[in-house]
């Protein structure tokens, strides 16, 4: 009895490392800040797929990758021959300060219009809102990124304009170095300035808000940022262009597609678009959604 007790068990043994060893895998890297979202996706969709197995790395080999994360306006040559493009959700960036900064109370009230993004990140002198005896340290990421290029791109400029001290690191190493300094400024995505689970901004961060009218203060429908479904409602009922609001893109093997890959990238428009707020995304606009299935469901 002992013995076939023992076979049994070395039997479901075999089996189960005969499943593991035989399950596809897809690798997936890119952008960082997409990586809550996606790992929400990739744990929500393999209770379903139980046949696969999903690397989330932003270190793997860039050849060995079968779907990789832009968050950046793509342009042509970042879709290489074969490849294929669609957009999967979309993020916020405002600008942050030091909440214990003495001048807090006066940014609040003011903002920042165009001109004052301008002044504080870029160092143009322009008809700013903010006095010029106000201090900023600006920090900014060192390694090119994604966010980095879209905040530096809404701007008409590009991300080594972006003048400050430059951070090693990704964005969550950004928003610590101006928890750390209380003349600090920069810029981030709501994920991370939120708490995911209270919804509200995470300790010593401020947002300076933006001046949408650019008549020079706040009004009370500017007043958007008291918790993280305040933003996200208007983000997605204004789709304001002062708002930086990008695209997040994936590209993925067109000539020799993975059918298994294109079934991921399926289910992610059809029912993952459902965790989008609970990681400070926002969904797609309904054309773009449209046209991405369109491309996605042809191939």
């Amino acid at each position: 009895m002992k013995k076939t007790f023992i076979r049994i068990i070395v039997l479901v043994g075999i089996l189960v490392t005969g499943t593991k060893s035989n399950a596809q895998t897809i690798r997936i890297a890119g952008t960082r800040l997409t990586y809550p979202l996606f790992q929400q996706w990739i744990n929500e969709y393999t209770k379903q797929q139980t046949n696969l197995h999903f690397i989330l790395n932003s270190k793997l080999p860039v050849d060995s990758v079968d779907i990789s994360i832009v968050a950046h306006k793509l342009a042509a040559t970042d879709i290489k021959e074969g490849k294929t493009a669609i957009t999967v959700s979309r993020y916020v960036q405002l600008p942050v300060v030091n909440s214990n900064r003495t001048d807090v109370a006066s940014l609040q009230e003011k903002g920042f219009n165009e001109a004052s993004f301008k002044q504080v990140y870029f160092g143009e002198t322009s008809n700013s809102n903010i006095a010029s005896e106000a201090v900023f340290t600006v920090y900014k990421r060192k390694q090119n990124a994604c966010a980095s290029q879209s905040f530096a791109n809404h701007f008409g400029s590009e991300q080594k304009d972006i003048k400050g001290v430059p951070i090693v690191g990704d964005d969550k190493a950004l928003l610590e170095a101006v928890k750390q300094d209380v003349n600090g400024v920069s810029y981030n995505n709501l994920g991370f300035i939120y708490d995911l689970k209270t919804r509200k901004l995470v300790d010593s961060i401020a947002i300076v808000p933006i001046d949408f009218n650019e008549n020079g203060k706040i009004d009370s429908d500017e007043k958007i940022y008291g918790t993280l479904d305040n933003v996200l409602t208007y983000a997605e009922k204004t789709n304001s262009p002062k708002l930086l609001i990008e695209d997040v893109n994936v590209l993925y093997n067109q000539n020799y597609p993975n059918k298994e890959v294109a079934n991921f990238l399926k289910w992610i428009l059809t029912y993952g678009q459902q965790y989008n707020h609970e990681y400070g995304f926002i969904n797609l606009l309904p054309e773009i959604k449209k046209r991405t299935t369109e491309i996605l469901f042809k191939n």
